[in-house]
């Protein structure tokens, strides 16, 4: 029988002859139809493995995938889009963000890490594969890997990011429309507000203020009692006190996050409250590797440890996403099973909310009738199965 399980996490059989291989360090962002995977690294690909000896692209670039991939989220097929050719070779530690059919990609690194980073912008059209560099002025960042993104407005910000030998938590923005770099801020480290440089950290932002999770250099890693906010109003950094988990019924528990670099994470608003959360799942300090996946409520800055949405196994270097329905996919990275470390290429998805009716009955009815991913449009709409349920399907290639 189907049942309805919200904050428990399911794996996703991959349909068809295509998949990709296992890897870390990739980005992945979704809509109401797919999820997207750029880049990522993994050196322990045979140069004997008969799924890639003869690929050229992979050839010229390994151990780094310079591939976009489609995975559609009710055929669950995984398709390897075209345009390679155009693809940068800092394919790792970039930063994604998905607008419309555009794929934003920014910085990254090649190997041997940090020799090669990048400060260029590239969009990626997610229906065809085709990539184009974005021409910019101004005060360009210095390149680097790591960071992380937010959208607002025309402007793109950018926050922290590494050499590989330096680490920093400056911010700098992209003006979308005239293709313009601006210096917002440049941490002096005179400011006791500014916060630690960083890499691999993840952000949240509720339209005001840009929220730091966690990061770390290759020797540490920051935690989640205080978080660094930078006020766009203000120009100014400031140091959040955050609150534990309010469940006292485990007191053995944390009551928040360990500090951590290299985790997950997704942002909603819950569409009854009103409420902007984050959450953030698994990542890695330097000794363990975590399963574990927290909350914070942004208005009131209260974690909520979501014990009963741990994680299948320990991850790191993986990356999350979440549909605009709620559910949080994540896909790939390096886990740590039986004490043996290895890459992935799992995709797993997890419900944050409780969806509409209509969305249930959505899921319950791909449930029992698999055999409608194998079915036409056209049928698919004879049979009564309504529009927008039909145009989450790919059909790029029918």
């Amino acid at each position: 029988m189907y049942k309805f399980k919200p904050f428990v996490f399911m794996e996703h059989a991959a349909n068809g002859p295509e998949r990709p291989k296992a890897r870390s360090g990739h980005r992945i962002a979704c809509d109401y139809r797919n999820l997207y995977s750029y880049g990522g690294f993994n050196p322990c690909i045979s140069d004997t493995d008969p799924d890639m000896r003869d690929d050229q692209t992979w050839v010229a670039s390994k151990p780094l995938f310079k591939e976009l991939w489609r995975f559609n989220l009710v055929s669950e097929r995984w398709k390897r889009l075209p345009g390679q050719e155009n693809m940068p070779n800092e394919l790792a530690s970039n930063a994604v963000i998905l607008s419309g059919n555009a794929l934003m990609v920014y910085g990254g690194t090649g190997v041997p890490f940090g020799e090669s980073c990048s400060n260029q912008l590239y969009v990626c059209n997610v229906n065809d594969g085709t990539m184009k560099i974005v021409p910019a002025t101004g005060e360009l960042p210095e390149p680097q890997y790591g960071q992380a993104l937010v959208y607002h407005g025309s402007y793109l910000y950018t926050v922290g990011g590494t050499t590989g030998y330096e680490y920093t938590c400056d911010i700098h923005r992209f003006d979308l429309k005239n293709g313009i770099w601006e210096t917002v801020y440049v941490c002096s480290g005179r400011d006791e507000s500014e916060p630690h440089g960083r890499y691999r950290h993840e952000l949240a932002f509720d339209g005001k203020m840009i929220y730091v999770l966690g990061g770390g250099t290759s020797t540490e890693s920051f935690g989640f009692s205080k978080i660094p906010a930078f006020d766009l109003e203000t120009n100014r950094w400031r140091i959040l006190n955050t609150h534990g988990d309010s469940d006292e019924t485990v007191a053995t528990l944390p009551r928040v996050p360990a500090p951590r670099r290299c985790h997950g994470s997704v942002q909603y608003t819950d569409e009854r409250t009103g409420t902007t959360s984050v959450v953030i799942s698994g990542g890695y300090n330097g000794d363990w590797v975590f399963s574990d996946v927290w909350r914070l409520n942004l208005s009131t800055l209260q974690w909520t440890h979501l014990k009963e949405c741990s994680l299948p196994c320990p991850v790191y270097f993986h990356s999350a996403a979440l549909i605009p329905e709620g559910r949080m996919y994540i896909f790939g990275g390096i886990v740590k099973v039986n004490n043996k470390v290895q890459r992935t290429n799992a995709v797993y998805s997890a419900w944050l909310t409780i969806p509409k009716l209509s969305e249930i009955c959505w899921q319950a009815l791909n449930y029992y009738y698999p055999k409608l991913r194998d079915c036409s449009p056209d049928i698919l709409l004879h049979i009564g199965i309504p529009l927008k349920f039909v145009q989450r399907f790919d059909f790029y290639d029918w």
